[in-house]
């Protein structure tokens, strides 16, 4: 498999060309509104051992960035990112939000992903319920990316990219109430109805543990994995639901 396809820096390509933020800031979590039922895609390493020639890598490549984009535009892919290099599964590539709660749907909508097809990668699934303001979101980084376009501004892959970390708290409930206020909690949700899940504002896992620390103990087993998207997932506290 080309190093195009396994680098975090051509991941970062597709998130740079449509930068998905993530939402509601720790702070401005307060009072909750009603969940937003969405489809959470772990992206992991395929079942493909052969590998790809140039040619198939730049198609499968350019296709993998050009469904990201319409699935956007569409108003299905909310949130995405590519995993870094401190992360518990090796497996890990990358993840996706998509805008239904309903399974079917959501494979369908994911496994148009041309890097799925060409087997580079593999698709998990699991239910996300979050109260942050996603689809507002989308709305605003669509506005944005079309107001460059007609002023002709280009965006350099990797332009406005920075680290963040994502947290799975066993304790779910429990550890969702011990994180909601948390400064620094971005995206906050239930995980499969069991687990709490979390976008935490910290540039690497050491950073994530400190910002965890005054409520560690009522998180239950946690995994914490490095995780990139655009640095604007950090301003998202004045997105409101509606």
């Amino acid at each position: 498999m080309p190093n195009k396809l396994c680098s975090v820096s051509s991941l970062l390509l597709l998130f740079s060309l449509l930068p998905m933020p993530g939402c509601q800031s720790g702070a401005a979590i307060g009072e909750q509104p009603a969940p937003l039922d969405c489809t959470l895609v772990l992206i992991k390493t395929g079942p493909r051992l052969e590998p790809l020639t140039k040619e198939e890598s730049d198609k499968v490549f350019a296709g993998h960035i050009g469904n990201m984009e319409r699935l956007a535009h569409e108003g299905h892919l909310l949130v995405a990112g590519p995993y870094g290099k401190e992360k518990t599964d090796a497996t890990l590539r990358g993840l996706f939000v998509l805008n239904t709660g309903n399974r079917q749907e959501a494979i369908r909508l994911a496994e148009t992903d041309p890097g799925f097809q060409a087997g580079v990668f593999s698709l998990e699934y699991h239910d996300l319920a979050t109260g942050a303001p996603l689809r507002e979101c989308l709305a605003s980084v669509l506005a944005q990316a079309d107001a460059a376009k007609r002023e002709g501004r280009q965006q350099a892959p990797g332009d406005g990219i920075r680290g963040y970390v994502l947290l799975k708290a066993s304790a779910g409930e429990a550890a969702q109430v011990a994180l909601r206020g948390l400064p620094g909690v971005l995206i906050l949700g239930s995980f499969d109805q069991q687990s709490a899940w979390a976008v935490l504002d910290a540039a690497d896992v050491p950073a994530a543990r400190q910002l965890l620390a005054p409520v560690t103990t009522d998180l239950g087993e946690c995994t914490l994995d490095a995780w990139y998207a655009t640095g604007e997932l950090a301003k998202m506290a004045t997105f409101v639901r509606r």
